[in-house]
């Protein structure tokens, strides 16, 4: 019986020194070529142009100029205000959200609707608060 235990211990060091041996024999793992990502960006591109050019203030130059400002019986600097405030609003680079513009729009509004009635009256008068009423109910 010993020699039973003799062979088997010969037996499972033989085996354990095998595959150590079939282990580091075996050649390394080589990993698989990766292709490059070709990403296509070309909307974004053309977004961001578009955003660039949206923002130009080229486009509220006139608007924002001091002299059309004072000469401007309707709107003063409300009209440069406001589109220039629409203007930054872009959802692409984040800037003035809509919410931002929409007081001065309706500052702007309120002014335009007091300028409007009091060419039939003055504050208080009946012919002014209809006017004014006119305009509340039609929001």
């Amino acid at each position: 019986m010993s020699a039973w235990i003799i062979y088997l211990s010969i037996f499972l060091a033989g085996g354990g020194v095998g595959t150590t041996v079939a282990l580091l024999m075996r050649p390394a793992p080589v990993a698989a070529p990766v292709p490059p990502v070709v990403v296509d960006n070309s909307a974004a591109t053309v977004q961001a142009e578009t955003a660039k050019e949206l923002s130009n203030l080229d486009l509220v130059a006139e608007l924002c100029d001091p002299e059309y400002i004072a000469t401007a019986k309707i709107n003063g600097d409300g009209a440069c205000r406001e589109i220039f405030c629409w203007q930054q609003t872009n959802s692409t680079t984040g800037e003035a959200g809509a919410l931002a513009c929409e007081p001065i729009s309706n500052l702007n509004n309120t002014h335009r609707q007091m300028q409007i009635c009091g060419q039939f009256g003055d504050p208080g008068s009946e012919a002014f608060d209809s006017c004014w009423d006119a305009f509340r109910e039609r929001k």
